[in-house]
């Protein structure tokens, strides 16, 4: 993710009687307003995560952030004094190799 937009709004509690509860193809209930296809709750079971959907504001702090380059691999080890001795290998049901 290189850019986020960052507001508040007051948090609310939320009628259920308002809203629609049905299940998506990917396996998340999904809560719409009544009527409409206005989708405001994504619920995934398997990844415990619950979303309340609401419209970004026009005072908004969006913050980009350059992607950074990708860092070279010896390089890095070298720097953190990397040794082949941190690493054990070792087969299930045998002793360390």
């Amino acid at each position: 993710m290189t850019q986020i937009a960052v507001f508040e709004f007051e948090t609310i509690r939320y009628d259920p009687e308002l809203y629609e509860f049905e299940w998506n193809r990917n396996g998340n209930l999904e809560g719409c307003r009544k009527g409409t296809k206005d989708k405001r709750f994504v619920w995934q079971p398997h990844g415990s995560q619950f979303t309340i959907v609401e419209e970004v504001r026009e005072k908004t702090l969006v913050l980009k952030l350059k992607k950074p380059e990708p860092l070279d691999r010896d390089n890095v080890l070298k720097v953190i004094g990397f040794d082949k001795s941190w690493i054990t290998i070792q087969k299930k049901d045998s002793k360390p190799i």
